[in-house]
């Protein structure tokens, strides 16, 4: 018998017998896993025992407890038909029990999986041991998805799409399917591979998208016994610029915009396309404006002109092809008198014209003293004729020749938006109109008049200026000259007669010379003919004698 100290020293040595037992007898197993319902569940497990029991075959088993259940096998290395019914044939392990590897793989995992899993070793029924911690399984709803990996889809330009899914469970296969629109026709070619414990399923789709594909959904779907689940991708495909709209609060259609005159306007180009498209607005080939923001582009106009009438192309472009539509601005505005207008002659017939530019285009009318003409008409000696070439309405009234009429003509234009006149006068005489003769006959009888006035200036001045010349040089100059005294009788006869008294010599009368100061005098007396100029000379007389 043993005794008690005996007793105390085996008590002793049992801690330090377990401890060595616990070493030799160990397991490396996580507390938590997390599988998704559907997949599969891997408990990684690592165990050690007795380096002495390394030759001898063993037998793993697998236990599950759940709540305060008694534990149940989930799997039995020798006997398979140990575990439970609804573990059988779903559980196996993923390693060898010989490199210490005792890892469980549960296939095709439900919710009903879940509880407190360990892991038991038996060599012999001496060499036994039931490894701790337990792991705790929990079975969540399956999320995992495939990926799908799309190349650039252009339109009309074949593309091949891949979908992929990674996965460690190998137990149960998963499948691969393409849900596309209903009319592609897609070629599908699948595979399988292993890299260490992944397996990756890949399914590769090859397909010509079109436009009418842009925006629609392709679905790559992962498929096991009891799960599914799937990814879609939009298509966005790429095409070159179409559609291009261009609209305007004035425009008529999509090609054409009247505007009137001097209001604001904008015009709108839009388009489709994927990439956006550079949008550019030209006019006679000059670019105008431009912008890469977005499939629009406005053309402003604050106040819109004539000059600016015409065909603006609105053009798009990305890097698959470019397109572009033109749209024709029309400005309406009241008439506007050419002044190409205005009237010309010839010695049969007067000839006026009358054009104007308006749009849209009007009425041209003459108006004569008796009649209104207007179009391709004739009235007596009057034709008219019209012409109509774009925006500009052309006139032409004729008249032939007669003597000496004056006629007054009057050219109306008019529109929706206004009205122009212009008045022309026709006056006949040898072919020449009364404007142009009046201008000339007074422009002769003026100038005549002005050559006139000049010479007989001139020829006075001169006149005048000799005259002055000539009585300067006699001025106090002594002036002799034989005269004979008259009587007394005689002299008052003279005086009453206004004869001057003085007689020629050799009468028998008493004469001789008289010596006088002539000088210029104030007034004077006599007759005075228009245009000349007279001179008085005043006369002393004095008696010297016989000679």
């Amino acid at each position: 018998m043993l005794d008690l100290r005996t007793i105390g020293k085996v008590y002793f040595l049992l801690p330090l017998l377990q401890v060595a037992v616990s070493s030799e007898w160990s397991a490396n197993t996580p507390r938590h896993v997390k599988a998704q319902s559907g997949l599969c569940a891997w408990i990684p497990c690592q165990y050690r025992y007795p380096s002495y029991l390394h030759e001898r075959s063993r037998t793993g088993i697998w236990y599950v407890r759940k709540n305060t259940k008694s534990p149940q096998i989930v799997f039995h290395s020798r006997y398979h038909r140990k575990a439970i019914q609804k573990f059988r044939y779903r559980t196996r392990l993923s390693g060898d029990l010989k490199d210490g590897d005792c890892s469980l793989v549960i296939d095709n995992i439900t919710q009903k999986d879940e509880g407190w899993y360990s892991f038991r070793i038996e060599f012999d029924r001496w060499n036994r041991y039931h490894y701790r911690p337990v792991t705790r399984l929990r079975v969540t709803d399956f999320t995992d998805k495939p990926t799908i990996f799309a190349a650039e889809l252009v339109e009309g330009k074949s593309v091949n799409i891949s979908c992929i899914f990674n996965t460690t469970c190998d137990g149960t296969s998963a499948t691969l399917t393409w849900l596309s629109p209903t009319d592609v026709a897609p070629s599908v070619s699948s595979s399988v591979t292993r890299w260490h414990d992944t397996l990756t399923y890949t399914s590769v789709l090859t397909m010509t998208p079109a436009l009418k594909h842009h925006g629609q959904g392709l679905t790559c779907r992962v498929r096991y016994p009891s799960v599914s689940s799937e990814q879609t991708l939009t298509l966005t495909v790429q095409y070159a610029p179409r559609n291009i709209l261009i609209t305007s609060p004035s425009n008529v259609n999509n090609s054409w915009v009247n505007i009137k005159k001097g209001i604001p306007t904008s015009i709108l180009c839009s388009a489709q396309s994927f990439p956006v498209s550079n949008l550019t607005w030209r006019h006679h080939g000059v670019i105008l404006n431009t912008t890469s923001s977005s499939n629009q582009l406005w053309l402003e106009f604050p106040q819109v002109t004539p000059q600016q009438a015409g065909v603006y192309q609105c053009v798009a472009e990305n890097k698959h092809g470019t397109a572009e539509r033109a749209i024709t601005l029309s400005v309406e505005y009241k008439p506007e008198i050419s002044p190409d207008s205005g009237c010309t002659s010839t010695p049969k017939v007067v000839s006026c014209v009358c054009a104007a530019r308006m749009n849209p285009l009007g009425e041209l009318t003459w108006h004569l003293p008796l009649v209104n003409l207007s179009g391709n008409q004739t009235h007596g000696r009057f034709q008219t004729w019209q012409v109509e070439d774009g925006q500009l309405v052309t006139g032409l009234l004729t008249l032939g020749v007669g003597e000496g009429e004056d006629v007054t003509a009057f050219c109306t234009v008019r529109n929706r938006h206004g009205e122009a006149m212009l008045a022309m006068s026709l006056w006949m005489k040898g072919g020449v109109s009364a404007v142009w003769f009046t201008v000339l006959l007074t422009s002769s009888v003026i100038l005549s008049m002005l050559l006139a006035g000049f010479f007989i200036y001139k020829y006075i001045r001169k006149w005048d200026a000799r005259t002055k010349e000539r009585a300067l040089e006699i001025l106090d100059t002594t002036v002799s000259s034989s005269v004979c005294l008259t009587t007394p009788q005689d002299t008052e006869r003279q005086r009453m007669s206004q004869i001057p008294p003085v007689m020629p010599v050799g009468e028998g009368e008493e004469c001789g010379p008289v010596y006088a100061n002539l000088r210029e005098l104030p007034g004077g007396g006599g007759p005075v003919r228009s245009g000349e100029t007279v001179i008085y000379a005043k006369l002393h007389f004095q008696s010297i004698g016989p000679a």
